[in-house]
């Protein structure tokens, strides 16, 4: 079975704000949509959402920090065979992302 990825706009426009501080994250991006294309759901399952939604955390290789001190990925199963990216951040900017703002990524989708 294939997996098709959906890299949503504000997912993107995300990613053009942090390559300006973390010239890799695109690679360290791309590592993880390979392994979720070979169906390796990665992250922990963030419940009550009525939907599959991950919260994955992903190294910085560019400050080199870990997945600890990294990138946090959001990210739901749209169906079976397709994945959302909704919003990447680093955990130096932000430490969470509020129930709220996950809501109205998965509004975005309807």
């Amino acid at each position: 079975m294939s997996i098709k990825i959906i890299l949503l706009k504000d997912f993107l426009k995300d990613v053009k704000q942090l390559r300006k501080r973390y010239r890799r994250v695109e690679e360290d991006v791309e590592e993880l949509v390979a392994e979720i294309e070979r169906d390796n759901f990665r992250g922990n399952l963030m419940p009550g959402f009525g939907r599959e939604v991950y919260k994955v955390r992903l190294a910085n290789r560019s400050a080199g920090r870990g997945r600890r001190g990294g990138f946090r990925v959001i990210y739901s199963l749209l169906n079976e065979n397709t994945v959302v990216f909704h919003h990447i951040y680093s955990k130096s900017d932000k430490d969470d992302v509020s129930e709220g703002e996950v809501q109205r990524m998965l509004r975005a989708l309807e």
